[in-house]
């Protein structure tokens, strides 16, 4: 025989001397390639398990430090609350001095300066109140001065209003300037006050430019709110 006719059938030979069939292909794989697959698989579970720690970390720690935030807000408020019911509180306490303190008072007056410029800025109906006072131990009396009067009076009247407490009864005398209106009675409904006044002009002085209103021979005839001045009190036992 030649060298040429040592093959019968073509093929290649395998491991162990084994015959592959003719026109058969094999393909070996790199053994660091067995079963890499499945290795890589659970590396990337491994890489996203991992992340979702992370990230539910994160995510207490933010909580966390949304709930210290909380705290301090709530803090925060509990003090505003309790500062402002003091500032209340202390409010209502120095009212209630100044009633008791104010108890035997029955005039009170109230100026006002550069009445023509203060005139000037007002129109008709509009009018101008003053500060709340207290005054035969009651509280809540007011003045409403209308520069240019009132939607019922005259041309070149003013007007002057005396508000007293609701359920309140008084006698009084109003007055602006040497103008002046009274002795009557009045309470929180009827008889409140002047429509025509007086003329303004005429009761401006002219040394100062100012008004004086305010009320006189202020008496409460009957209040459910009057401060009453005790004659008599008595201690709490001894040993008892």
């Amino acid at each position: 025989r030649s060298a040429g006719h040592g093959v019968v059938g073509g093929g290649t030979r395998g491991a162990g001397g084994a015959r592959s069939p003719p026109g058969a292909e094999v393909t070996l794989r790199p053994g660091g390639d067995q079963g890499g697959g499945d290795g890589g698989e659970k590396g990337q579970q491994a890489l996203s398990l991992e992340g979702v720690e992370q990230e539910v970390k994160a995510l207490k720690e933010a909580m966390e430090v949304e709930r210290a935030e909380i705290a301090r807000i709530e803090a925060t408020l509990g003090e505003l609350f309790m500062r402002n019911a003091c500032e209340e509180y202390l409010h209502k306490l120095e009212r209630r001095i100044q009633v008791i303190e104010n108890k035997e008072v029955d005039v009170v007056q109230w100026r006002i300066e550069n009445v023509d410029k203060v005139r000037s800025g007002f129109s008709k109906g509009e009018y101008l109140a003053s500060p709340e006072f207290s005054a035969c131990g009651l509280d809540g009396f007011s003045f409403h001065l209308y520069p240019r009067g009132d939607d019922f009076c005259e041309e070149g009247y003013c007007s002057l209003y005396f508000h007293v407490p609701a359920e309140t009864k008084v006698s009084r005398t109003l007055f602006l300037g040497r103008a002046k209106h009274g002795p009557a009675e009045t309470d929180s409904i009827s008889n409140c006050g002047i429509s025509e006044m007086c003329v303004l002009s005429n009761e401006i002085d002219k040394a100062t430019g100012s008004i004086v209103i305010g009320v006189q021979g202020l008496k409460v005839i009957s209040s459910p709110d009057v401060v009453e001045t005790r004659t008599k009190i008595s201690l709490p036992p001894y040993g008892t």
